[in-house]
């Protein structure tokens, strides 16, 4: 029996960029077939070449200045040398692409009903007809009202939602191939899990390949059957989802493969006095109620867990916390005293021991100050903590602490990867010597060996200077790993708390199972299990009274 043809063959592409000192290669000598009707997940962590060889295919990459090797087959009909008519009417039409951000994606001064029907009219279809197949497509990927929501702009969709019209515009005109570039990554998990259903779900309706993208390796196991790994532009592996999951060959595949659940997991404090008590907080927009009566006690050395979907009240709470917003009712108190009713000294002190680092180290940190200015704001906002003259050699000592070195202090945030820059914002919230730092998603934006490494940076500094966090994150497996006490919150309310270890293995709440249930692990035997599992679960919900 002969083996099917390829729908996709990438045969020796190498992609180089321009670069101060000579050319970067982004992509190296990558080969990869895709099977008709195949899931193949490229996986590997940010500038591996897994998006460069992903818009390469699609003629996304501006050449030149990119310098494009190789070629990429379609049938076995070149689409490098491809007339480019011929080219524009496959894309849509017999390949399309998902994003990993809809909102810059999405025109937003267009309904998304003119956007999906837009992409059947460029490709001949009647008006009348293309409203009609727009309807279809976003009714079946989960838009609820869809007649009314036509006429809706992108901005008054969530995140979920517009990642549902974007896979709607890809499967406009039915596909052979989809490629998925990272398209839930900043997704909630249970909204993740709804996408990666819908995928399978399309997939087996309409016969489609699949080319999945991601550095998530939970994901990978839910989606695909078969998985290519790359690493600095590089295949370093490939083969049947399962053997490569169950056996890797590589080292850094092994690496990526390895459960480091003892680095990330804590000493459980014991009985410690109290830091930080929640005493019934809410917090409210007008008369929207986003955090109601939350009750919780942080200790010193203790690490408190915050989960939730967007919209569950994690972030306003720790505005809260913060000062950044006055809670609506209840009160915040440290060390015993209310933080909204303090003097200016205690107020000085209470800042100086509550810090936080937040998600985003890209716009947290000035672009136009180095690091050693970045460090330093802090002691220039509290002028007595140390002296100018000391500025530097403490920096440096801080640096040195979350791994960087006073080189560093002379350059700046642009000039650091992603995982750097966080170390940078690391460094920065222990300038006061803080006894609180308030994480607010602070890991959820880096790829998995870097989050690994702040993780353990976290929990090092933890133990040595007994430090106290408020952990804010939607990943339960990374909770479960770092958190000693665990808060699970759903539209403003506390549906569950306790330790982390025995919420996560005996939840109570419905809500918590489904979470739980709707993480991803990279196994691809217990992910199947648990999809079954958490089908089970929402069914369960679905025809409780």
């Amino acid at each position: 029996m002969h083996e099917p043809k390829p729908l996709l063959e990438i045969d020796r592409l190498s992609v180089d960029f321009p670069a101060p000192d000579g050319l970067f290669s982004a992509v190296r000598d990558v080969s990869i077939t895709i099977a008709p009707s195949e899931a193949l997940a490229i996986i590997g962590e940010s500038g591996s070449g897994k998006s460069v060889t992903a818009n390469a295919v699609m003629g996304l990459l501006d050449a030149p200045p990119a310098r494009v090797h190789g070629d990429v087959r379609f049938e076995g009909r070149s689409l490098f040398s491809m007339p480019d008519r011929q080219r524009r009417d496959l894309w849509g039409r017999r390949i399309a692409m998902v994003f990993q951000d809809p909102l810059t994606h999405l025109n937003p001064v267009y309904p998304v009903g003119w956007q999906v029907t837009e992409v059947c009219r460029i490709h001949g279809m009647a008006r009348t007809e293309a409203d009609r197949r727009a309807m279809e497509l976003l009714d079946r990927v989960g838009i609820p009202d869809v007649r009314r929501r036509m006429g809706d702009f992108p901005h008054e969709f969530s995140g979920g939602q517009r990642q549902r019209v974007m896979i709607a515009m890809a499967m406009a005109l039915s596909p052979d191939l989809l490629i998925a570039d990272e398209p839930t990554t900043a997704l909630d998990v249970t909204v993740q899990a709804q996408i990666l259903d819908l995928l399978r779900d399309l997939r087996t309706e309409s016969g489609m390949a699949l080319m999945m993208i991601t550095h998530d390796l939970g994901v990978a196991a839910d989606i695909a059957e078969r998985v290519v790994v790359m690493r600095r532009g590089e295949i370093v592996e490939e083969g049947a989802l399962d053997r490569v999951f169950a056996a890797p060959v590589h080292p850094y595949t092994r690496q990526l493969l390895t459960d480091r659940s003892e680095e990330y997991r804590s000493a459980r404090p014991g009985v410690a006095p109290a830091v930080l008590e929640l005493d019934r907080v809410g917090v409210h927009y007008g008369t929207f109620e986003a955090v109601r009566d939350v009750t919780v006690t942080l200790r010193k050395g203790e690490i408190l867990g915050i989960v939730g979907e967007s919209g569950s009240g994690k972030s306003s709470l720790a505005s809260a916390i913060l000062k950044l917003r006055r809670p609506s009712s209840g009160n915040i108190r440290f060390h015993g005293r209310d933080i909204y009713a303090l003097g200016r000294e205690e107020e000085t002190g209470f800042h100086r021991g509550v810090q936080a680092i937040f998600q985003d180290p890209f716009s947290s940190l000035n672009p136009r100050m180095t690091v050693l200015k970045v460090i330093s704001e802090p002691w220039l906002l509290h002028r007595d903590v140390l002296p100018r003259d000391r500025w530097r050699g403490r920096a440096a000592e801080l640096l040195d602490m979350v791994g960087l070195t006073e080189s560093d202090l002379d350059k700046y945030p642009a000039e650091f990867s992603g995982g750097q820059r966080q170390r940078i914002a690391i460094a920065r919230a222990l300038a006061l010597e803080p006894e609180v730092i308030v994480c607010d998603e602070a890991v959820s934006a880096l790829d998995m060996t870097v989050q690994a490494q702040v993780i353990t940076l976290l929990a090092d500094l933890r133990t040595r200077l007994g430090l106290s966090y408020v952990f804010i994150a939607h990943d339960l497996t990374l909770i479960r790993k770092f958190a000693d006490h665990v808060l699970v919150m759903k539209a403003g309310d506390v549906v569950e708390q306790g330790v982390a270890e025995e919420v996560f293995s005996r939840p109570s709440a419905l809500y918590t199972r489904q979470l739980i249930a709707s993480s991803p692990v990279p196994d691809p035997r217990r992910q199947a299990e648990r999809r079954t599992a958490r089908r089970r679960t929402l069914v369960h919900a679905s025809t409780a009274p």
